[in-house]
């Protein structure tokens, strides 16, 4: 017995899932139907699965923000860092007066009148004004312009001895060597901050004098004078060395000033020259 099956025709196409769907079969389209279902669930699950990364993702992002923000909130201000060491100032400079005692001697008395021997320092004082020039760094130039005097109390060779009750002793001062000098001392000057408003400094330079006057003045009549001009050189030339400190406006320092040269005209038996210790005070007036 011969069974006659019906032929069917089967037409293939692809669906929008990517499925391949047969025509005229049932059964075949019901499992592709069940499939293309498979397949959406997948797909929804993965979306799903997706926006929930992204969900997570954002959630940790805002997380650390907020964690960043909180720290920040909580950490104390940063300590202000110092400001940049100012810049070293262009030329500048100063000026003012200043005055002080200064203890002279004269070496070699006995040139201007054999018959005299030193007997003791002259104090005299000093005034004038100054300039400061800034420099670069620490150094500045000091310019200065001083009425300043040097000399020596003497007395006779030949003067008795006093008689005290400890014993004889040399016959005191009755006249003075006095000569008075135009100075113009030249110094450097190196100087160190102290706080806001001191410094310390050290000066040093040359000075170039012009006489005066040069006098023997007498101990017990300051009037009465005798004119040695003619023994005594017109000019002189000296160096000076100190240290000083200076409080705002004020100012003092100490400084030796040592004769560089000879000041007698003839300078037998031997040369003159002129020493001087000074404490100069000041005030800068600009």
């Amino acid at each position: 017995t011969s069974t006659n099956r019906p032929h069917c025709r089967t037409v293939a196409a692809l669906d929008g899932t990517g499925i391949i769907t047969m025509n005229n079969s049932p059964a075949k389209a019901r499992a592709v139907e069940s499939m293309r279902a498979r397949i959406i669930r997948l797909r929804v699950v993965r979306w799903r699965e997706n926006m929930r990364s992204i969900r997570f993702s954002a959630g940790v992002s805002l997380l650390i923000l907020i964690a960043v923000a909180s720290a920040r909130a909580q950490t104390p201000p940063e300590t202000p860092t110092a400001p940049p060491a100012a810049v070293a100032r262009g030329p500048w400079m100063e000026y003012g007066v200043r005055f002080g005692p200064s203890f002279t001697s004269l070496t070699s008395v006995e040139t201007f009148e054999p018959s005299d021997v030193a007997a003791a320092i002259e104090p005299t004082l000093n005034f004038g004004g100054f300039f400061t020039i800034g420099l670069p760094g620490p150094l500045s130039l000091q310019p200065e312009v001083l009425f300043a005097a040097k000399g020596h109390r003497i007395r006779d060779r030949n003067a008795p001895p006093i008689s005290t009750t400890a014993g004889l002793k040399p016959a005191a001062a009755d006249r003075v060597i006095l000569v008075r000098y135009l100075e113009f001392p030249m110094l450097l000057r190196l100087a160190k901050q102290m706080g806001e408003t001191g410094s310390v400094y050290l000066i040093g330079g040359p000075a170039f004098a012009i006489r005066r006057s040069a006098v023997v003045r007498d101990v017990a009549d300051p009037g009465r004078l005798t004119d040695i001009g003619d023994l005594v050189n017109g000019s002189n030339l000296l160096y000076v060395f100190g240290a000083g400190l200076q409080h705002k406006r004020w100012l003092v320092d100490a400084r030796l000033t040592r004769g560089a040269q000879n000041v007698a005209v003839d300078p037998q038996p031997s040369g003159v020259k002129t020493n001087a210790f000074s404490v100069l005070m000041g005030v800068r007036i600009k």
